[in-house]
């Protein structure tokens, strides 16, 4: 492990003790990916190829935990999703735990086969690149809900290494604003509003976000410390779909705006101290 890592919270060095990184993708992709990050090596067997048969029990898995994480919200993929716009253009990066590592009720809700002999994965982020070199962040999802030995901190650790794994510096994204992905987010780095609204989400009252990434703030997010704004022009209410069309509007006409701090709660409602550019 190399010293950047040496200073991380222990939850997280816990998880590197516990699982291990893999990565799913076309396989041509691989040689422009870091496959051993801050020396958190991917072992060449958990380097999957999307297009070999000889993977379809791994991916069986990985639908399954998309299943698990999604699936109670109403927005499971199906499996094409998966081929088409995560793993062949982009990739799939999480972790995973071998079999006799992972409890019952992990098992159970897995279904694994008695004689499945590679990882179970227990977390993903799906990536997609886009045209002009950015990269675009599709799915971010953990077993943590049905897991009794739960691994603190996997859902922020996972998407950290797979921005590392994957070389993104600048990442776009779609979420809704009551989501709690955003408190993940949010503790990497900045989050531009590109939309405050959009209709052409099924889910209107989502936001497009960009983030820009670098070593410092991928580990500074490992610290254990709450990034926290500062200073703040306005606060975001996250449940007000009309205030999402006022800023939405004000975007449309030359305004930008960006989160600059985890999400505040006050009297049980989500704000996001928002910062204008």
């Amino acid at each position: 492990m190399e010293s950047k890592l040496s200073n991380i919270a222990q939850k997280y060095k816990d998880i590197i003790e516990k699982a291990e990184p893999y990565i799913l993708s076309y396989p041509g992709n691989f040689k422009h990916y870091n496959m051993n990050p801050w020396g958190i090596k991917v072992a060449e067997q958990n380097q999957l190829s999307c297009i070999s048969q000889k993977n379809e029990t791994f991916f069986e898995l990985l639908h399954r935990l998309d299943g698990i994480a999604f699936g109670p919200m109403g927005m499971p993929m199906e499996k094409w999703v998966f081929f088409d716009c995560g793993e062949m253009p982009g990739g799939i990066v999480g972790f995973g735990v071998d079999t006799k590592n992972i409890c019952q009720s992990g098992l159970k809700e897995f279904n694994v086969d008695r004689y499945y002999k590679g990882i179970i994965p227990i977390s993903m982020y799906i990536s997609i690149p886009m045209a002009n070199g950015n990269w675009f962040g599709h799915n971010l999802s953990s077993a943590n809900r049905v897991l009794t030995n739960k691994l603190p901190g996997l859902g922020l650790f996972t998407k950290v290494l797979a921005l590392k794994i994957l070389n993104i510096n600048t990442m776009l994204g779609a979420t809704q604003w009551d989501s709690k992905a955003l408190n993940i987010h949010l503790q990497i780095a900045d989050m531009e509003i590109e939309s405050a609204y959009t209709p052409a989400h099924t889910f209107k009252n989502s936001m497009t976000y960009k983030s820009v990434y670098n070593d410092d703030n991928l580990i500074t997010s490992l610290s254990g410390k709450t990034r926290n704004a500062n200073s703040y022009d306005f606060l975001y209410p996250a449940d007000d779909e009309n205030y999402s069309k006022e800023i939405q509007d004000r975007i449309e006409n030359g305004e930008r705006f960006q989160i600059v701090g985890r999400p505040i709660v006050e009297n049980n409602k989500t704000f996001y101290p928002v910062n204008t550019l």
